[in-house]
Formats: C-alpha cells, sequence, structure tokens
C-alpha cells in the first residue's frame, strides 16, 4: 500500500534527498572520518539556522529528549523554575524540572490565548528564579509565543532561559542569540524535514557554567549534557577533549547524521530566509482556506503558527471523524487535538517540504471532503481557492 503523505503536526514529511541519505553501509561513530567529518561539521554549520555562536549537540532521541537533557542538566533539587505552561508541551516541561526536584512555579497561559507579559515580568520581579522555560511554537494549540520578549524579561533578572523550538525552528525565524537563548532545545522531524531519531540542543556559555556549578552530578548518565562537553567539544573549542580522544558519551545514529547533513545542505540551498518566508505563506495560506469554509484556527491571527494549524471543529463534530476520513479517503495523515482539545481540534502541519501548494492544496481538498460528510456546511472548492490565491500572490 502506498505511504501516507505526513500533514500532522510532526513528523513531518521527508523528502526523497533526505531518504537516499540514509541508503549506504554502516559506520563506526569511533571512525574520525565520521566523528569530525560528518557529524561535527554538520553540527557546526546548524549553528547558522540557530542563529548562535554556541555549540549545538545532538542526543539519539527526539525532541522530548532535548527539553529531558536540558532539564536534567541544568535543574537541581530545590531549584525554582518558572515554566511558561501555553498547552501540552509546556505542562511537560513543567513536569520535567520536577521530577529532577526543581521548585516549579507554573505560569498558566490560556490554550490558545496571548502570553501576559506585564504579568509574566511581575512574576519574574518578585520571585528569585534560577531559570525561565518556555515554548516557542505549542504544537498542542497552534500558538506561536513571543520568545524575544520572554528573552528581555529573564536577562533582565538574570535567569537562564531555556526554550523548546521543537515545531519552529527553520520553518519560523528563531533567533538564539539575540533573544538570549540559554539552551535551544529542539529536534529535526518537523520543520527541517529529516527523520525521527535525534535530538538538537545548543548550549550558551552561562548554560555550561551553570552545569559546572551543580552541587552533584546530573541524574542522568546519558543525557547529562556535561559529559557532552567534557567528552566530546575539543579543548580548543573549551571542551575536555584531547586531540584524537573525541567521543560521544552515547552512540549516535550514523544514518540520522547522514540525513540531517542532507536536511541542512536543502536549507542552505533554499536560504533561510525564503525558507521562512515560504512557512509563512503557506500558514496565511491555510488560514485563508480557513475563513473561506467557515472555519478558523485556535488562536487569533497574530498567534497562529506558520508551521501547524489548529482548527476549531464546528461544536459536537468529532476530530477524529474527520482525521479517519481524510486518512481512509484521500491517504493523508493530519492530527487530532492533545488533552483537554483532543476530539474538539485538528491539526495540520505545514512545515519542511510540505510547507507548499503541492501539498496543502491536496489537504484542504481532502478536509473539505471530511468536513462534508461529517455535516459541516460549506461550498467545495472555496478553501482551495482561497489558499490558492495566497500562494499565487
Amino acid at each position: 500500500m502506498e505511504k501516507p503523505i505526513l500533514m500532522g503536526p510532526g513528523p513531518a514529511q521527508l523528502p526523497w534527498r533526505v531518504v537516499r541519505a540514509m541508503m549506504q553501509p554502516g559506520e563506526s561513530h569511533l571512525d574520525p572520518a565520521f566523528n569530525e567529518g560528518v557529524l561535527d561539521r554538520t553540527l557546526f554549520r546548524l549553528r547558522d539556522i540557530f542563529r548562535t555562536r554556541n555549540e549545538v549537540l545532538t542526543v539519539p532521541g527526539s525532541g522530548r529528549v532535548a527539553l529531558e537533557a536540558s532539564v536534567t542538566s541544568l535543574v537541581e533539587p530545590g531549584d525554582p523554575v518558572l515554566c511558561v505552561v501555553a498547552g501540552v508541551f509546556g505542562d511537560w516541561i513543567r513536569e520535567m524540572a520536577e521530577r529532577v526536584g526543581g521548585a516549579v512555579t507554573p505560569f498558566e497561559v490560556g490554550l490558545g490565548q496571548p502570553l501576559d507579559l506585564e504579568r509574566l515580568e511581575k512574576t519574574v520581579r518578585e520571585g528569585r528564579f534560577k531559570a525561565l522555560a518556555m515554548v516557542h511554537n505549542e504544537t498542542s494549540t497552534g500558538a506561536t509565543y513571543p520568545a524575544d520578549a520572554v528573552g528581555r524579561i529573564a536577562r533582565d533578572r538574570g535567569l537562564l532561559f531555556l526554550v523548546d523550538t521543537v515545531s519552529s525552528i527553520s520553518g519560523i525565524d528563531v533567533r538564539s542569540d539575540e533573544w538570549g537563548i540559554d539552551t535551544n532545545m529542539t529536534a529535526p522531524e518537523k520543520a527541517f524535514g529529516a527523520p525521527i531519531g535525534l535530538a538538537l540542543v545548543s548550549v550558551s556559555p552561562r548554560a555550561w557554567e551553570a552545569m559546572e556549578s551543580r552541587k552533584r552530578p546530573a541524574t542522568s548518565f546519558s543525557y547529562d549534557l556535561l559529559r557532552w562537553k567534557r567528552m566530546w567539544l575539543p579543548q580548543e573549542r573549551g571542551g575536555g577533549a584531547a586531540p584524537g580522544a573525541r567521543r560521544t558519551p552515547i552512540v549516535v545514529p550514523i544514518h540520522l547524521v547522514y540525513a540531517l547533513r542532507e536536511t541542512v545542505d536543502m536549507i542552505e540551498e533554499e536560504g533561510l530566509e525564503r525558507r521562512l518566508a515560504r512557512h509563512r505563506q503557506a500558514g496565511r495560506a491555510f488560514r485563508a482556506a480557513l475563513k473561506a469554509i467557515g472555519l478558523s484556527t485556535l488562536p487569533p491571527e497574530d498567534l497562529a503558527s506558520d508551521t501547524v494549524s489548529c482548527i476549531r471543529l464546528p461544536e459536537g463534530m468529532s476530530a477524529k471523524a474527520v482525521a479517519a476520513h481524510v486518512r481512509a479517503r484521500h491517504n493523508i495523515v493530519i492530527g487530532t487535538g492533545m488533552g483537554p482539545l483532543m476530539d474538539r481540534t485538528l491539526r495540520v502541519g505545514h512545515m519542511g517540504v510540505t510547507a507548499s501548494a503541492q501539498y496543502v492544496l491536496p489537504t484542504l481538498i481532502a478536509l473539505e471532503s471530511a468536513l462534508s460528510a461529517n455535516g459541516h456546511k460549506l461550498t467545495r472548492g472555496e478553501g482551495v481557492k482561497a489558499a490558492q490565491e495566497v500562494f499565487e500572490e
């Protein structure tokens, strides 16, 4: 059976170039030709996409591992941490920090609602926090939050700033250094368009300093980022690895590194600014289509994500039924909601290669069909037409 088209909130559709990049014999993770010639060079090139001068590490896992490695490495028992909780993924960071013993204060934001920066600044000013953590692009609600403004609040009070950019980086503008991000926690399986299996983390000098001043080692052996600095980063870049002795603390999935390298090649060939503009256009096109058929995203337009749209469904309509129709009749995978929004919203990704008319328009045809079959009154083709007009601008 033909594989479905992946138009959910992640993982994203893999370009064939990325698939082919993995089709080669195995290699040793101990071979300098791989370690320094492939892995290190790829991680170095990622700095341009992260917009950082800091080291970028890759750890086996997914975006969730990037979050947990950062939290585990930075947060000690009793450390006061402020977590912006604007959806499921923000709540997961909260739980991770609590599991390592952090004294966590959740800063609650309504689902798909704006972040009250004045209230956040007041909370930071009145507290004595070590770190502030947030999700830039909350995939569960399809809302993008102002990490730049939150970063300024964190910097003004000397807090470490941890940011989840799993569903934004390379699809929505992310400026790690300019925003004062200490650990940019992400993964390549969404807007990058690479396979699941790698976590990516950039680490600032302030974050390294916090890890090095811990009272006791991090509780994780494999995901202690400080071990990566001591074993993987060379001495001339501030690490502990002597010439010829570089090792990753865990064996990295070699074929996934080749896939990541190919993805970086594709981003460089397209140009990051053009890529971001393409995602903005795809997001606008999708939202125009929703408006034309009488629907809207959960967040207001000024918060709506350009990589994943969270669609409000009419009262009483089942998201599971709509998604099942799209999968069965059109061979396209879209996502339902998460948490309290599970059967009330749909989540459609337009990220990586799918942020284009080639993928968005067929998905809208399928969505119109499914909505109509489930009782929503619409004029078939109106959504597609509205999106097409945006793509033709």
